[in-house]
């Protein structure tokens, strides 16, 4: 009778796989963006055994399901199109039909809160105090068929659609103005992918077996099964796996509150744990990570569950320093400087989202896409020597001349002797690319930092006006 009723169960188990539809993710639908210049996964399951023919453009190839149901085959890459074609996908006895497909460049905007910002505005994410709120004015225009734009969501992923008032409400602000503006100026067709989620650490966006196979992290997750207090994973596996192993170009990353917060000192570590993952992950070891340093806020009055001590003014600029390092270690990275786009430093999702999208896409014009002439990033510590009771600090990235901002003195520099005691400093600008610095306080100056408070909104920019980005102390040469 057992034997019996196991053949019945084998023959119904057969039965239901001879006539199991063929199925792709949500993230392969009509509407959506190939990218150019790479190979092209398309993937699925069918019935075991089942031929599968792919037919795009061109090109047309074929495989068989394999025993777990899973098929999958590459498109050749191609250049970029922005005529409508229909990916077809046949199978014994049904046929899948994708349409309006195009060919360009696809890109991910992930993190928490902030990339979480969406065109539609939250009663979390207040008005800008200056000019208009852009995102709701964008959201008025006519569909645009040579913008796409995909979410994939705590609740479930939502398909491609060219961007319109319908299609935008829960797509990232950043990641939308990212994508608008390389698709401006690149005038090919471009998919953007909003993967984020406020109020995340950096290790939930990072499978547990990236850390287990990690020399820095082994052991920890090891003994304890976390890193840092946090279980790795939960939110990698909710937004990012659903989409593997989809063609990208690349990242716009947005994240680093909950760490900042918590004062964490191995984020650079993390970072480059996470980036090494996700480019095995999508099949794709060159992609770029954009990102977007801190805005001034006041961390030190932010209570975390897992704060490893007090916060202080310093525990943000810190922080900058290990997302810059987070870059170095990764590779093919650059971080965006955004001091100067804060109404609030109480409010942790400061406006103008859309101007944080722009200064990603200037990177990623230049970086990428080989884009040359415009400046991409703020002035940046370049030397500093001393000579006469003061420090002359040069800067790269000055474009044509820095300037103040506002029009008044810079601010936001400090100096020390060799003691190590710093002191606010008065600062000047003394040619096109350097600032002299120097204090009463200090006779005899050796280093020097600038915007080093979790307040600090310098005024110092280049003439591209970009806002300088904030360093840590650096010891003057002779």
């Amino acid at each position: 009778m057992k034997r019996t009723l196991l053949a019945i169960m084998a023959a119904i188990v057969a039965a239901a796989a001879a006539h199991a539809r063929i199925s792709t993710p949500p993230i392969l639908s009509s509407d959506m963006v190939l990218q150019q210049g790479r190979p092209v996964p398309v993937w699925g399951k069918a019935a075991p055994g089942e031929r599968i023919t792919v037919t795009f453009g061109k090109q047309k190839t074929s495989t068989r399901a394999a025993a777990d149901s899973s098929w999958r085959v590459t498109l050749k890459p191609m250049a970029a199109s922005a005529t409508p074609r229909t990916l077809t996908i046949k199978g014994r006895r049904e046929t899948i039909e994708y349409t309006n497909v195009v060919v360009g460049e696809v890109w991910i905007a992930a993190g928490q809160s902030n990339m979480q910002y969406s065109m539609r505005r939250h009663k979390a994410f207040v008005p800008p105090a200056h000019g208009v709120d852009s995102a709701i004015v964008e959201m008025q225009k006519p569909a645009n068929a040579m913008l796409r734009v995909y979410v994939s969501a705590r609740k479930g992923q939502r398909p491609w659609a060219p961007a319109s008032g319908e299609s935008l409400p829960d797509v990232s602000t950043v990641g939308y103005y990212f994508a608008r503006s390389l698709q401006r100026s690149l005038n090919v067709p471009v998919g953007i992918i909003t993967a984020a989620l406020g109020g995340t650490h950096i290790e939930t966006w990072t499978p547990r077996a990236a850390y287990e196979a990690s020399p820095l992290f082994a052991a920890e997750m090891g003994q304890r099964g976390r890193i840092d207090g946090i279980g790795p994973g939960q939110w990698y596996a909710t937004f990012v796996e659903p989409l593997l192993p989809f063609a990208v170009r690349g990242f716009a990353w947005y994240q680093g509150e909950n760490n900042c917060g918590s004062g964490d000192r191995r984020y650079a570590d993390k970072f480059k744990v996470m980036a090494d993952w996700w480019r095995k992950a999508f099949d794709a070891p060159d992609a770029p990570f954009y990102y977007v340093l801190l805005a001034p806020h006041v961390y030190s009055d932010r209570m975390h569950r897992h704060n490893h001590g007090p916060q202080t003014a310093e525990t943000l600029p810190l922080f900058r320093e290990q997302q810059k390092r987070a870059g170095k270690l990764a590779g093919n990275c650059e971080y965006v400087c955004i001091t100067d786009l804060v109404d609030d430093i109480h409010d942790i999702h400061p406006s103008y989202k859309w101007t944080v999208g722009a200064r990603l896409a200037r990177v990623a014009l230049a970086k990428t896409y080989g884009h040359g002439g415009t400046e991409w990033s703020g002035p940046r510590f370049k030397a500093a020597r001393a000579a006469g009771g003061k420090l002359t600090v040069t800067f790269s990235h000055c474009a044509d001349s820095l300037r103040a901002a506002d029009g008044k003195r810079i601010g936001w520099f400090e100096v020390a002797g060799d003691d190590g005691i710093f002191h606010p400093a008065v600062a000047d600008i003394q040619s096109d690319s350097t600032v002299v610095a120097y204090s009463v306080d200090v006779a005899s100056p050796r280093y020097v930092r600038f915007g080093w408070h979790e307040t600090a909104q310098p005024n110092l920019e280049n003439s591209a006006g970009l806002p300088a980005v904030p360093f840590a102390a650096m010891k003057a040469g002779d």
